[in-house]
């Protein structure tokens, strides 16, 4: 299974919102670098901070909802 990112964060809770969310609706979500950003969080921004990944085949469907899940905060 390919593994692609969807969205990188600053904080692992922002990773684990939108984690929740989309495992909500059936997606399965991978968080990493979130034990290095949280041990350094100075250096996040050059660790490539916090990576929520999905499957290859589940990715167009995790755009679909990240959006929706962004939309509804912003009305």
């Amino acid at each position: 299974m390919e593994l692609i990112t969807l969205k990188i964060f600053n904080t692992e809770i922002e990773a684990e919102m939108l984690k929740i969310f989309l495992e909500s609706n059936d997606i399965e979500t991978y968080v990493f670098g979130n034990i290095l950003a949280n041990t350094y969080n100075l250096f996040n921004n050059t660790s490539g901070g916090v990576q929520l990944k999905v499957s290859e085949n589940d990715f167009e469907k995790a755009n679909e909802l990240m959006t929706e899940f962004y939309n509804k905060d912003n009305q």
